[in-house]
């Protein structure tokens, strides 16, 4: 009876919890990258995303994840400025799912709204800089922003099969259109991936990305009123990586990420307007790259409990060819460590901890403003700073980062969550005289699933 209770009570936090969602089990394992497609010394269907050809390994199977829906980035009123989230992360995920079936040779897979946070953040920083505060008067709270549209509606299609060597290509499609607003996107891309006895590989490719608006734009923070065209087209990117077994469990992996990009504003700011708010007429260039090389492991011990370990250097360089340019150099090395324990039939535990070892950040014209600043829109530079860092040169610190998680596991259906803390309005304040600040990092009944994905083995 008490057994049933706890299932009782399980089931109740995470019908509570609903309306959030991530790639629950990876996270609290410690992955931490951009787009979160999975990792490459730990054994997950979500590493689907990162090499096709797992879905060899993880056929037979439906998963859903719960979250938001709509656009991956948004734009919304803040304490000052409007501030952009990516919305496929820990805390804003967003809703997402698929089926992947095998029929005699083959596997075959549909999947909805992954979309990408890379290509988020870039049409992000390729929003015109009036057009990212709309409204905005110069109080705090107001701005409607009118950022690009974010690619929207993704659709994943799988085919692989097992000939010896597992292999997989993995088209996607991404199409949106705001009639109101005059805007509309569009993306294409193609993953490609082989597994091998003891080496993997993969090639995924963006063969397209656009996004344009046409939108009237008020700021009355300095003046601006004019009716904004803006223009975000992508060009070849791709994403090339793979792992090798080394001995045992022990593996080395690694990865370069490229994305080139051309923005067009087509607004003439005036001196006192891109001082305050940034934005450059005309055509503008960007990329973006990332590289990652590390290794990891994935041992047993305890009879069924995993012990994993990672160490690994992450690398983004992103160029913005402004008037006043604007550079982000990004580098850590984060060291992980997680453990995974099967405390019952019926429930599997996790943790994990994650330090930057070392890390530096040496941005140029991010977050400055003024004659010789930077011409990035303020949502963007807020997004960004956020991410990389602010201006300047800066060591990285203060970096460890917990994480928890949990599994019920009912038959062939198992519920992934990621146990999640307060935060700084964490705790409520009872009554008048009940003056504590908030408590943070405090395990609360109401966060125990703040990421929850379901799967069912079929």
């Amino acid at each position: 009876m008490k057994k049933l209770m706890m299932i009782g009570s399980a089931l109740l936090v995470l019908s509570s919890s609903a309306a959030f969602a991530s790639q629950a089990r990876l996270l609290a394992l410690g992955m931490n990258e951009t787009d979160n497609e999975g990792m490459y010394y730990i054994s997950d269907s979500r590493n689907i995303f990162l090499n096709p050809a797992y879905i060899n390994v993880y056929s037979n199977l439906a998963e859903f994840e719960w979250g938001s829906a709509g656009q991956i980035a948004t734009a919304s009123a803040a304490t000052t400025l409007p501030a952009a989230t990516l919305n496929n992360n820990t805390s804003a995920p967003k809703a997402q799912g698929g089926v992947f079936k095998k029929y005699g040779d083959f596997v075959y897979g549909l999947y909805f709204g992954n979309e990408s946070n890379t290509s988020s953040l870039l049409r992000v920083a390729g929003t015109a800089a009036g057009s990212a505060l709309n409204g905005f008067t110069g109080a705090p709270g107001s701005g409607d922003s009118k950022m690009l549209q974010t690619a929207d509606n993704q659709v994943d299609l799988f085919f692989g099969g097992d000939n010896g060597i597992k292999w997989a290509v993995n088209p996607t499609i991404a199409i949106g259109k705001n009639e109101a607003r005059s805007s509309k996107d569009s993306a294409a891309a193609v993953r490609m991936g082989i597994i091998a006895t003891n080496w993997d590989a993969h090639l995924n490719v963006s063969l397209a990305s656009k996004s344009n608006s046409t939108d009237a734009v008020t700021v009355g923070a300095v003046g601006l009123a004019d009716t904004i065209a803006q223009d975000f087209k992508g060009k070849l990117g791709y994403h090339v990586g793979g792992s090798y077994i080394l001995k045992g469990a022990n593996r080395v992996f690694g990865y370069v990420k490229h994305y080139g990009w051309e923005q067009t504003d087509r607004h003439l700011y005036t001196t006192t307007e891109s001082n305050n708010i940034g934005g450059q007429q005309g055509m503008v260039k960007g990329d973006f790259t990332n590289y990652y090389l590390g290794w990891g492991s994935e041992m047993e011990v305890n009879k069924g409990d995993k012990l994993f370990a990672s160490l690994a250097a992450k690398k983004t360089d992103i160029n913005l060819n402004f008037a006043n340019k604007s550079e982000v150099r990004h580098l850590i090395i984060p060291l992980t460590l997680g453990y995974e324990a099967q405390a019952t039939e019926w429930l599997i535990l996790r943790g994990s901890v994650v330090q930057n070892l070392w890390g530096k950040s040496d941005n140029k014209n991010i977050s400055n403003y003024g004659a010789t600043g930077t011409r990035l829109n303020k949502v963007a530079s807020g997004l960004v700073s956020k991410l990389y860092g602010n201006t300047g040169k800066t060591t990285i610190a203060n970096s460890t980062a917990v994480n928890a998680g949990a599994t019920l596991v009912f038959g062939q259906l198992s519920i992934d969550g990621l146990i999640g803390t307060t935060n700084s309005n964490g705790a409520s304040v009872v009554s008048a005289t009940n003056s504590n600040a908030p408590k943070t990092g405090i395990l609360s009944l109401s966060n125990l699933e703040t990421s929850v994905a379901a799967t069912y083995k079929f």
